[in-house]
């Protein structure tokens, strides 16, 4: 009763001093319906007081804030592959309301908190559009998306962090041109707990690179990505590009997030893929994937 009745103070005050700097409106594609993302009211106070307060800002402007958070990572990672972390599964499926019928096997069939947060869907409810016709990409996974046809739009309307670039997104030194970058198209999907964290290849073509970025781990809720800071720039990433017959090149940044969200990449350098493969992993945590198409 107690935690219960914790989260539903913590609930009140969000809805009282400005719970949508935490959770926000989606619309859900199937109904068009405005619907507000789930998140626990606990952890949604957390998001709001360590990105949307002052003292929140002033505690990330401190070193010691950045060895805690890297210390509850490691530490999280660790549970998240433990034996015993298999007892957390059913508290995630209630917190998130998890549809588990959508997943290859029942929730008891995974011995780890890990192995259930990279679950493989069912491959009949994801089928890939158009698969033999490689002149339409596709979305890397499940996600919460916002498409823009300029990085610069997306900079003014959706990423509201300091010092977000494309330049410093892929990890580039500032005497590396990349003017084909530069007003990229560019899809930024943010996966909640609720999504398979496994990613898929957004376009038919050949791995030409995969490089590693960052060392932090701050959230990637809308209070985060809409905060001081910026997750896309900072964050632990996986930049892969592909080279597509018929895009071009083609840039999929896989960023880790709060808790554990590392990425483990699935395939090579060299290797060929067809859009729909798998690509990567991400671990426990949160995580958001962008993929930049650059204009001709």
């Amino acid at each position: 009763m107690a935690t219960g009745a914790a989260g539903g103070a913590a609930a009140d005050i969000l809805h009282r001093f400005g719970s949508w700097e935490c959770s926000h409106l989606l619309i859900e594609r199937e109904t068009g319906k405005q619907v507000e993302e789930q998140m626990p009211p606990l952890k949604a106070l957390r998001m709001w007081a360590l990105y949307q307060t002052l003292p929140g800002r002033l505690l990330l402007a401190l070193p010691p804030t950045w060895w805690v958070l890297g210390w509850q990572h490691r530490r999280l990672a660790a549970y998240a592959n433990s034996l015993r972390s298999k007892k957390a599964i059913p508290g995630l499926i209630k917190d998130y309301a998890i549809d588990v019928s959508t997943a290859e096997k029942p929730p008891e069939a995974y011995g780890t908190l890990q192995e259930f947060f990279a679950r493989r869907l069912r491959p009949e409810l994801r089928p890939i559009a158009e698969p033999n016709n490689d002149a339409v990409a596709v979305m890397p996974g499940d996600s919460r998306v916002v498409v823009f046809d300029d990085v610069v739009d997306a900079h003014r309307f959706w990423i509201k962090g300091r010092a977000f670039s494309v330049r410093r997104l892929l990890g580039l030194r500032h005497d590396q041109a990349a003017p084909e970058w530069d007003n990229c198209a560019i899809a930024i999907n943010r996966l909640a707990p609720v999504d398979c964290h496994r990613l898929h290849a957004a376009v038919s073509g050949r791995v030409s690179r995969f490089a590693t970025h960052g060392h932090r781990f701050l959230g990637s809720e809308w209070a985060a990505t809409h905060s001081s800071v910026n997750p896309m720039t900072e964050n632990e990433r996986l930049v892969m590009e592909f080279e597509s017959d018929t895009f071009g090149p083609v840039i999929q940044v896989m960023i880790g997030a709060a808790e554990v969200g590392s990425v483990q990449p699935l395939v090579g350098e060299g290797q060929v893929v067809r859009k729909g493969d798998e690509v990567a992993v991400f671990g426990y945590g949160g995580s958001i994937m962008t993929t930049l198409f650059s204009h001709p």
